[in-house]
């Protein structure tokens, strides 16, 4: 019972913050969870406190809400290109963007995701706009210990000052395994990998301009992909997990250019 009502506080907590976290495809739960991590991105490196949160309220429903809240971020460049130049950015920190939704199993293997993003504060420049994303999914039980999910997505924008982000389309797939879990105690490891592919499916708008100008040509696809490794104990009979994250997005899988994040986290279950 205390577990249930301090991951209810902590729902309520994440839902002013920020960030959206790539989450793997499970039924509907009650878990917490808060990490530290450092990215870089588009050459911009980064350090934020993020905070997940979701509560079932019916086994097959449930609450949930990412959020973050953005420390440090930077970028620096240096060239000797004929002279000698060093450049220094420190750029705003704060809340990032919000999300939160509902998470709802309509059939044993079958749901639907249904979540809102609200713009962010100081802690980002980017996803200035409110957006629904609504996400049919499937999760399946391959055995005791492994978890199998996907899911379509498509996500749809609402107008800020005669802008409009045309609609992007997305699916994703995840396992979830628990090698050596003790389902007694709720101890052992738990691992999951999760893969997302998304597009913009329509240009933008600037409907500030006229009709023929108003097309941006910033179509385009990327993915996401983030492993997840966790170690739970019993402590005073709460099952808490430590372990590492690591994501990647618009970068290469084996270099250090851009898009990768690396996460130590804590969850509660």
């Amino acid at each position: 019972m205390l577990q249930k009502v301090g991951c209810a506080i902590s729902f309520l907590f994440a839902v002013g913050l920020a960030t959206e976290n790539l989450h793997p495809i499970t039924p509907p739960t009650t878990s917490f969870a808060t990490q530290g991590t450092v990215e870089l991105d588009e050459d911009v490196y980064s350090g934020d406190m993020e905070i997940s949160a979701e509560y079932a309220v019916h086994p097959r429903l449930s609450l949930y809400a990412d959020g973050a809240f953005r420390f440090l971020s930077y970028s620096y460049e240096y060239s000797t290109e004929g002279y000698i130049h060093n450049y220094c950015n420190l750029h705003v920190n704060g809340f990032n963007e919000t999300y939160a939704g509902i998470k709802w199993l309509m059939l044993r293997h079958l749901g639907l995701n249904i979540g809102w993003r609200f713009p962010p504060g100081e802690g980002s420049q980017k996803n200035r706009f409110h957006r629904l994303n609504l996400e049919p999914f499937t999760v399946f039980p391959f055995s005791k210990h492994l978890t199998l999910g996907t899911s379509f997505r498509y996500n749809t924008f609402l107008e800020d000052k005669n802008y409009k982000p045309g609609n992007e389309v997305g699916f994703k797939a995840s396992f979830v395994w628990r090698p050596g879990w003790n389902d007694s105690l709720h101890t052992g490891w738990h691992l999951s990998e999760t893969f997302l592919y998304q597009a913009r499916i329509e240009e933008s708008e600037n409907r500030n301009l006229a009709k023929p100008y108003r097309k941006m040509q910033d179509k385009y696809r990327g993915m996401k992909m983030k492993f997840d490794a966790a170690r739970y104990f019993n402590i005073f009979k709460v099952p808490v997990g430590f372990g590492l994250n690591y994501e990647i997005h618009e970068g290469t899988l084996f270099g250090f250019e851009t898009g990768h994040r690396i996460g130590i986290e804590m969850k509660v279950k």
